[in-house]
């Protein structure tokens, strides 16, 4: 439970699936916005060296933007949305279908 900063049994055994699920979203969350401050640094420090030759004698940035270089929205729906992402298992892939069968059947079924 090192991520979570848990060191009381008695805590973690009382702790369901549900709140260890939001406390580790959390702590993905915390090192995402850690990632895009040291990021965000690397920009700054990069505003001062990076250039890239363009034409004979001309320098531009490698990177026009800070998006180009990070970009944070991506990251946070990747934590928040991971059944969008294109690398989900296959077998995750058939639970997350079949769950979602049984749905459509129980709202049929409750319509008759």
């Amino acid at each position: 439970m090192r991520f979570l900063g848990m060191n009381d049994f008695a805590e973690i055994d009382r702790m369901t699936l549900y709140e260890y699920g939001l406390r580790m979203t959390a702590f993905r969350l915390r090192r995402a916005d850690r990632e895009y401050e040291l990021h965000l640094q690397a920009w700054l420090n990069r505003e001062i060296k990076a250039k890239k030759k363009s034409g004979k004698r001309k320098m531009v940035p490698v990177y026009g933007n800070f998006k180009q270089f990070f970009d944070y929205e991506k990251c946070i729906n990747e934590i928040l949305r991971p059944e969008e992402k294109s690398g989900m298992n296959t077998k995750g892939r058939g639970i997350f279908d079949l769950m979602k069968k049984q749905k459509e059947r129980r709202e049929r079924i409750g319509k008759l």
